[in-house]
């Protein structure tokens, strides 16, 4: 009789603690969803989707940077277009069709946040950037620094960079063989410091700048988050504490100046109560802007050259088109037209976009074709795969500018099947700026110059994925003088 009463107590014992235990995980689940989205934890429990997660901790994310298209053509194959994979850390719902790809960067619901989508991989590098900003605060921040990319302000930037570009490329001329990778990234720096946040006496820092932009997106792929020597987490982190150091040291002399450049009017703006911004808040935009004004077309523009300089006759043909251009380009002309030279940039970036993948955060439930998303869930959008999808594009893995032709057309089949620069509210705010400097230093390359490779046998090379799409080893290229223009043009090596 006692032993029976000694296991009832325990029965009752254990229900109690059971009891107890299930009300504090409602109650907590309670508290938790009455946080604000920015403030909840993200949700992992997926297993309702097919896919895979990988290995423990790093799940697919070392697949991903080896060989992005293969694993994300693999995720498709096996699993469709909507399935749960592991990358950075994070799990997510991975989205591969270009209707999904509308609906997540539209995000006419107000249901995508891209500041908890990037929070876990760059908030430590780009807080306070338009990246890291929702909503009306995102709306707001981005108003201030859009008039600097309005028609009149791109009309007077042309003028300047081409003075930039013409100096540089006769510079690139004059040596046996250059890094492409390393020189065109340091002629956009200087070109993005003239045009947005020029201070005299700034020039003997551009190096260390340019290593500290360098630093910072390298930093924010490591794995092992220590802020420790020797770990490439601590060095992003010393070049991201470099750049911040470097621009709050400007924003007086900036705010005293007469200049009109957006660092000048982001030092001079007001916010509603009448102060100025932050130091932090101007050097934290000033960061994001000057790494987004130059790394991205630096890869864009690397990666047409890898492609130019592997068919010769590609290269004749734009200098063909090229010298019918008049000295000074019209606006409509570097800003709209779509012409041969704008084809090789769009299809470079179908081929090998700045931002290979878009990640968000729901922020409440939703379904994607009846499959359920709890709220606080990663999404993923890989921008690159949609890019090269066999059903939406012929020959996706082929460079073949011309399905960018207004007789062609290709990406118009869908709005969302080509987005290098993203889409709705956080579209690329430079993207025409791109495309200009893109336009004229191509201009001036391959009108004056045929480019090719400096060592033989260099097609296919290696390429590194992350942060930018770029060869392992920066393009070594060699320019050779054209003899003339147009239809009978030819280099000086012919």
């Amino acid at each position: 009789m006692r032993v029976e009463e000694t296991k009832r107590a325990e029965l009752q014992f254990i229900f109690w603690i059971a009891a107890n235990f299930t009300i504090c995980i409602v109650y907590n689940v309670e508290r938790i969803n009455e946080l604000p989205y920015d403030q909840r934890p993200a949700n992992r429990k997926l297993r309702h989707l097919r896919g895979e997660y990988g290995w423990p901790f790093v799940g697919k994310t070392l697949d991903m940077f080896r060989d992005p298209q293969g694993l994300f053509d693999h995720y498709y194959r096996t699993y469709g277009p909507i399935s749960r994979i592991s990358i950075t850390g994070n799990k997510c719902v991975l989205l591969l069709h270009p209707d999904h790809a509308q609906r997540v960067l539209m995000d006419r619901e107000k249901n995508f946040s891209i500041k908890m989508g990037w929070e876990s991989v760059m908030a430590d590098f780009f807080q306070g950037g338009l990246v890291m900003r929702d909503y009306d605060e995102h709306r707001m921040h981005r108003g201030i620094m859009q008039s600097s990319f309005k028609p009149p302000a791109m009309r007077e930037y042309a003028i300047r960079v081409q003075g930039i570009v013409e100096r540089t490329v006769e510079r690139w001329a004059a040596q046996d063989s250059i890094c492409f990778y390393d020189e065109v990234k340091r002629l956009l720096l200087d070109i993005a410091f003239e045009v947005f946040c020029w201070v005299d006496n700034t020039e003997s820092k551009l190096p260390a700048v340019n290593q500290a932009f360098t630093d910072m997106m390298e930093g924010a792929l490591g794995i092992v988050r220590l802020d420790v020597p020797g770990f490439l987490y601590h060095r992003g982190l010393e070049g991201r504490r470099f750049l911040k150091r470097f621009f709050m040291d400007l924003i007086e002399q900036k705010r005293a100046s007469n200049d009109k450049d957006v660092f000048a009017h982001f030092c001079r703006e007001m916010t509603e109560d009448g102060e100025y911004y932050s130091d932090e808040d101007i050097a934290d935009h000033m960061a994001f802007l000057m790494l987004a004004a130059h790394d991205t077309t630096t890869s864009a523009s690397t990666m047409a050259a890898y492609h130019l300089c592997h068919d010769y006759g590609l290269q004749d043909e734009l200098a063909d088109e090229v010298a019918t251009w008049p000295r000074e380009l019209s606006f409509e002309q570097v800003f709209h037209q779509v012409n041969p030279m704008i084809c090789v940039f769009y299809e470079t970036l179908r081929m090998h976009p700045p931002v290979p993948l878009f990640l968000r955060r729901t922020i409440r439930e939703c379904e994607f074709d009846g499959v359920r998303v709890p709220p606080d869930t990663m999404v993923c959008v890989p921008g690159s795969y949609i890019h090269r999808m066999e059903e939406w594009w012929s020959e996706p893995n082929a460079f073949k500018p011309s399905r960018f032709s207004e007789e062609v057309s290709e990406h118009r089949k869908h709005n969302f099947m080509w987005i290098p620069f993203g889409g709705g509210a956080h579209k690329c705010i430079g993207m025409h700026f791109a495309r200009m400097l893109f336009l004229l230093t191509f201009r001036e390359l391959i009108g004056k110059y045929q480019i090719e490779y400096a060592k033989d046998g260099y097609h296919p090379a290696r390429l590194q994925h992350f942060p930018f799409t770029k060869p392992v080893d920066g393009l070594p290229l060699r320019l050779r003088q054209r003899k003339t223009f147009g239809s009978k043009a030819v280099s000086k090596r012919d």
